[in-house]
C-alpha cells in the first residue's frame, strides 16, 4: 500500500502512509518508517547513469514493504533509480 507521496523539502520523499526516504549520498539512502529508520545501500559508479537501490523485503516487522515502498520513490528521487 503506498499512499500520496510528496517531495520534501531536502530532496526526500514522503508517503502519507507515514513513511519517508532521504538521501544521505550518493550511496546510501535513509528510510523511515513511523519512529524506526534504517540505511539502505546504493550502488553508485560516476560513469553509470543508474543508481542501483539495494533492497530486499526486510524480515523485521519495522519495515514489512520496504522494498514496495523504495520502488515507488525511486522514480521521485533526483537522478536515475533503480531497485534491485
Amino acid at each position: 500500500m503506498v499512499g500520496e507521496l510528496i517531495i520534501a523539502d531536502d530532496d526526500g520523499i514522503v508517503s502519507g502512509d507515514g513513511w519517508a526516504v532521504h538521501v544521505l549520498g550518493p550511496t546510501m539512502l535513509e528510510y523511515c518508517y513511523g519512529s524506526a529508520a534504517c540505511l539502505v545501500n546504493v550502488g553508485y559508479a560516476p560513469d553509470q547513469r543508474t543508481r542501483k537501490i539495494f533492497a530486499t523485503e526486510s524480515l523485521s516487522d519495522l519495515f514489512p514493504h520496504l522494498r514496495e515502498h523504495l520502488q515507488s520513490a525511486a522514480s521521485m528521487l533526483q537522478g536515475q533509480y533503480v531497485v534491485v
